[in-house]
């Protein structure tokens, strides 16, 4: 009887409330003994129970039914569907009862989250009630994931964290490259990108940074096999070589978002291990689509996104050229900020040459142009970005044809992909192959292949044009006239405009009236972009054979060689600027060659026992990689002496060369123990034995362990936690020092046929070693309701020694530094996922998945003597990252102004304050947390994705910026600018605008009391003025404050990036994507066996943006000094697109 009542409260709770909330009821209310069936020890057979025959023939028949667990206990929500007819379908009640009309031979799939899904034919002469009991599926709670050196491995074995990332989440909203795809989606993973579209690079760092100064980017495995990336930003970084000032890429955006079927990210020491030295930051594992056994497949996609810019900075369009009043001459101060010009003999207002926006504000009345046309005093554009960058345009077409069997599979796939970048000139395009396959050559061997051929070119990657918002020397204006500057820039001759009585000209009658300075930037820009080409091709080839000769059922051999081969040829034609014939020769021709080989191979013997309820696994195998670079640069030298003959022998003198090399051998011998108890307890030990050939005489070995319990198959667990697991790992990663960087001793040139030899300033160090991580790591998994809610929750600690060090040296040695391994940094955080379906019925179903990860490090040692190492030096020395002994890595420092014991602010008698004479710390880059959010709803046919991503904390030092409020073309330099703005109103006696102090009036007051020039733009800083104790009452011009405090290098008055520094929280959506998919009876008719369109979008919004008047995400490298960086980059986007999906 009481087990009666306690059915009978379930149902009625399931009849009034969903099932999860049930759930959540009888947990809050103490009675889990109500809703806990035990599952434990259930048959492992699965039963149709029919009361009555099945029907027979094709005429429509009502079937009732009920659906039940191995435990008798009824599955509501369990789905009953006509096979071959989706649209045909009922839900089981709150009972598990359920009826459905259908021919009488179809055959009915019932399915439920966590049950293996069963399909009934209904046969000929039977009944139409059903008694259809379900098991669940073991398989559903047990994923089996690619770990390193491309072993799979059954998640539940697996004593560390892996996060997995599947197809179909890669390239639903039309990502670039798989790394973009990545935002938010796994815990404590960040994710940047350049902008550049196509061509930007993009990096991947997991768990913070590891080390101060090397290499903070996890190693890239693609099927098994280590692939060049880059984007180290490292001297050898094969990126990096001939850089001409573009936006350079990486080898991990080569990969083809539609060829990836899944991608692991291993994050902690013990799950990297078996990479030894390259595995400090992770790696992140690539598995390839592959076909399955079958008819012959046939896939095409078609996918056309266009990119709008976005996210740009916004300009003041009040305000046009000029300076502040300290400065105005006796026209400025009577026109209240214009400037005196004459031309062709003619007295004119004009505006004086500058690139500063501090003049007067826009008033429609006449002013000389630049041109030598007199125009209207307004502003030429609130948006001068539209006519700098143009929407761009992504097309990407994908054709892969599969097929299967028993003894062979194969897959070949094409992308091409056609990308117009926003930059004004340009193009990319990308020719994808790929195939991978298998072939059983008899019955105990088996042959893996896959081979990816990419051919890319590149004509103008796009420029870091943004420097045109934040540069004293290159700054626009609101009043540039920017359609007319592009039709004359460059004279009819094709040579580079002027300014009369500038440069001599072969065309005096095109050159402009006079410089105003404020175009000089733009001219430059258009200039480089259609007079200076650079076209880039690339060849990359990754090939593999993997042969598996399985010696028993408990005994495998597998041996495997790959490579990754890179050709790239580069050249850079300079027109000419200037006429020959009036100048000494300009303009130049450079040809680049690069070369980047890796050979890697790898054997393995693999050893798998079973001996009752105990599991043995052994793996022992060796690794080698062999890598080599060559990059070679010849250019003309002095200008080209016929114009524009792009060759070699146009150089004016000898054409100059360089060369750049690099060997590197590294081999290791590995092994790994697994045990295994009654498929609930699990153990496993790994260890690599490594050898580099950079590293004099030394080997490292590189040991780590982990373990996994699975509690709720060791013990009874209440029915609806269907899954519980507890992880707990150790292990040692290195991180190997850049190639050769052990082995500087001297430096060679050569001059006019001479060679010399000189000791550099750092010097190398033979018995530098691999930094190592010392990492410790918990986990615990769990999953409830069949799978419906679940999460994973991750605490790690690590300890990285050995941090490689320039450390100072003493002046006998003959350098000033040498490399040292004396560093420590220690690194902690937590990793959350949370995964949850809280509705499921027949038509609809939303899945939600949110991570999240947070991490602190610290450094904790740096050598002797040196209390912190520079990182960063910009601005002057105005401001700097730095790694501080006992700080977090990563801390930002600036001037700032000084302060009495009370914390007021010291002010100079010239109303400006003081500066301290030591920089102080301003703020840190890393972040205090970053992660995701997602949601899927799926009705009917239609399925709707949303993904967002957000980042807590971490600071960005935007110089842009900073010299842009100095210019005053930012929106926040209005503030003070007149009364409107907060400006007081104020005079200089004698209108000595130089010298005088000025005295505040009301801001009605017309004129001084000697008729002076009243002024509406003064501020006075608060604080004490340090030389009188008293309190500052000093008035300033807005224009000088800004320009005082925004401005370059270090002073010991105002100056100070402190305002440059700002919080980068943001909260983005990163895609929406809506998608059909076309029922089986439409495509059946086509010939298609399926077929879907989507509509999407990408980088839409942000709900929330700490970073004001800029893109969170505008950084200007990959390496993790250059992400602490934003500005000085090109358009971000914000992209719309569709795409058409047909199987065949």
């Amino acid at each position: 009887m009481k087990s009666l009542t306690r059915k009978r409260q379930v149902r009625t709770c399931l009849k009034k409330y969903p099932a999860i909330l049930c759930g959540l009821i009888f947990l809050l209310t103490g009675n889990l003994s109500t809703w806990a069936y035990e599952s434990k020890n259930q048959p492992d057979s699965v039963f149709l129970d029919t009361t009555e025959d099945l029907v027979t023939d094709q005429q429509p028949k009502t079937i009732t039914g009920i659906v039940k667990d191995m435990s008798g206990e009824p599955l509501p929500g369990a789905s009953i569907v006509e096979k071959g007819n989706t649209s045909n379908g009922v839900i089981a009640d709150v009972d598990g009862r359920f009826t459905l009309t259908v021919p009488g031979n179809a055959t009915l799939v019932v399915a439920y989250m966590g049950y293996a899904t069963r399909e009934i034919k209904l046969r000929k002469g039977g009944k139409t009630k059903l008694n259809i009991l379900l098991r669940e599926d073991s398989q559903q709670l047990s994923e089996v994931v690619v770990t390193a050196l491309g072993i799979k491995k059954d998640t539940k074995k697996l004593g560390y964290a892996v996060s997995t990332i599947n197809a179909d989440e890669i390239v639903k909203a039309g990502a670039t490259n798989i790394a973009s795809a990545m935002y938010g989606k796994a815990p404590g993973i960040r994710i940047t990108q350049t902008q550049g579209g196509s061509a930007g690079a993009v990096s991947i760092n997991v768990r913070g940074l590891t080390s101060i100064t090397g290499n903070n980017q996890p190693i890239i495995i693609l099927d098994g096999v280590p692939i060049r990336n880059g984007g180290t930003g490292k001297s050898t970084d094969f990126a990096e070589f001939g850089n001409d000032g573009r936006i350079r890429s990486n080898g991990l955006v080569d990969i083809n978002p539609e060829d990836i079927e899944s991608i692991s990210i291993l994050k902690g020491a013990s799950a990297t291990a078996l990479y030894g030295s390259e595995a400090a930051n992770g790696a992140v594992v690539i598995t390839s689509k592959r076909a399955k056994t079958g008819k012959v497949s046939v896939d095409f996609t078609a996918q056309v996104m266009a990119n709008l810019p976005a996210y740009l900075p916004e300009v003041q369009n009040l305000y046009g050229p000029g300076t502040y009043n300290i400065n105005y001459s006796d026209y400025e101060k009577q026109t209240g900020g214009f400037y005196q010009r004459t031309f062709n003999g003619q007295t004119y207002k004009s505006l004086r040459s500058t690139t500063q926006s501090f003049g007067p504000r826009y008033d429609g009345s006449d002013v000389l142009y630049w041109d030598g046309m007199v125009r209207p005093y307004v502003a030429q554009t609130d948006n001068p970005w539209n006519e700098l960058f143009r929407t761009g345009w992504t097309q990407n077409y994908t054709l892969a044809i599969s097929h299967g069997t028993e003894t062979a599979s194969n897959r070949f796939s094409y992308t091409y992909t056609d990308e117009i970048p926003n930059a004004l000139v340009g193009s990319f395009k990308k020719h994808n192959f790929k195939l991978t396959g298998s072939y059983k050559l008899f019955k105990p061997l088996t042959l893996e292949y896959s081979i990816n051929y990419i051919i890319q070119n590149v004509k103008n990657r796009p420029q870091t044009s943004l420097s045109l918002y934040g540069s004293f020397s290159n700054a626009f204006s609101t009043f540039l006239d920017i359609p007319y500057l592009k039709s004359t820039y460059a004279t009819s001759l094709g040579y580079k405009n002027t300014f009369a009585g500038g440069d001599a000209t072969l065309t005096p009658d095109e050159a402009w009236a006079y410089d105003p300075s404020y175009l000089t930037g733009v001219r430059d820009m258009l200039w480089n972009m259609y007079h200076q080409t650079s076209e880039e091709t690339e060849n990359r080839l990754m090939g593999m054979i993997r042969p598996t000769w399985q010696i028993t059922n408990w005994l495998s051999l597998r041996a495997q060689v790959a490579t990754d081969i890179t050709d790239a040829k580069q050249t850079l034609k300079k027109e000419t600027e200037r006429p020959n014939s009036l100048y000494d020769p300009s303009g130049s021709f450079q040809a680049i060659n690069r070369r980047y080989d890796i050979i890697y191979g790898d054997v393995m013997l693999n050893f798998n026992y079973n001996i009752g309820r105990f599991d043995i696994a052994a793996t022992a195998g060796w690794t080698g990689r062999y890598e080599n670079m060559h990059n070679i640069s010849v250019a003309t030298n002095g200008g080209l002496s016929t114009e524009n003959w792009f060759d070699l022998n146009a150089s004016r003198y000898t054409a100059s060369s360089s060369l750049q090399r690099m060997e590197l051998l590294k081999t290791g011998y590995m092994g790994t123990l697994s045990l295994g108890w009654d498929n609930y307890l699990f153990l496993e030990l790994t260890g690599r034995q490594e050898r580099s050939s950079t590293l004099k005489d030394q080997s490292f070995f590189y040991p780590s362990a982990n373990m996994s319990f699975l509690f709720t198959d060791a013990f009874r667990m209440p029915r609806w936690w269907s899954y519980g697991k507890l992880r707990l790992s150790y292990g040692v990663v290195g991180n190997a020092p850049e190639t050769y960087a052990a082995n500087i001793v001297y430096e060679q040139g050569s001059d006019n046929g001479f060679t010399w030899n000189t000791v550099p300033s750092s010097l190398g160090n033979s018995h530098i070693r691999p930094e190592k991580k010392y990492e410790y790591e918990f986990g615990l998994e769990s999953k409830f309701f069949n799978n419906r809610l679940g999460f994973d929750v991750s605490y790690y600690n690590n300890r990285v020694k050995d941090q490689i060090l320039s450390t100072p040296q003493p002046s006998s040695s003959g350098a000033k530094y040498m490399l040292m391994n004396v560093g420590e940094v220690a690194n902690q955080g937590w990793d959350v996922a949370i995964n949850a379906t809280p509705v499921l019925t027949r038509d609809f179903r939303w899945d939600l998945t949110a991570t999240y990860g947070v991490y602190k490090n610290k450094v904790v040692r740096l050598a002797d003597g040196v209390p912190y190492l520079e990182i960063v030096n910009s601005g002057g020395s105005g401001i700097k990252i730095q790694a501080v002994e006992g700080q977090a890595m990563g801390d930002i420092y600036a001037q700032v102004p000084q302060m009495n014991e009370k914390g007021e602010y010291l002010v100079s008698d010239n109303g400006l304050y003081l500066n301290q004479s030591e920089l102080q710390k301003v703020g840190n880059i890393n972040p205090d947390g970053v992660g995701g959010l997602f949601n899927s709803f799926s009705y009917k046919n239609f399925t709707l994705d949303i993904s967002i991503d957000y980042r807590i904390g971490g600071d960005v030092i935007n110089e842009m910026n900073q010299y842009a409020t100095g210019l005053g073309l930012t929106p926040e330099s209005l503030k003070y600018r007149d009364t409107e703005h907060g400006g007081l109103s104020y005079y200089y006696p004698g209108d000595n605008n130089s010298t005088a102090i000025p005295v505040q009036v009301a801001p009605t007051t017309a004129a001084g009391p000697n008729g002076e020039h009243i002024y509406h733009d003064g501020l006075i800083l608060p604080g004490i003025v340090a030389s009188t104790g008293e309190q500052n009452t000093r008035i300033i011009p807005a224009a000088y404050y800004y320009n005082m405090t925004y401005n370059w290098g270090t002073n010991s008055e105002q100056l100070t990036y402190m305002h440059s520094v700002f919080d980068n929280s943001y909260v983005k959506l990163r895609e929406l994507a809506l998608s059909y998919r076309f029922p089986q009876k439409v495509t059946a008719k086509l010939g298609m066996s399926g077929l879907s369109l989507s509509v999407f979008g990408r980088n839409l919004f942000y709900f929330y943006k700490a970073l004001k008047n800029y893109d969170a995400e505008s950084s200007v490298g990959t390496s993790w000094a250059n992400q602490a960086v934003v500005g000085n980059s090109t358009a971000a986007t914000r992209s719309f697109g569709f795409s058409v999906r047909a199987s065949f």
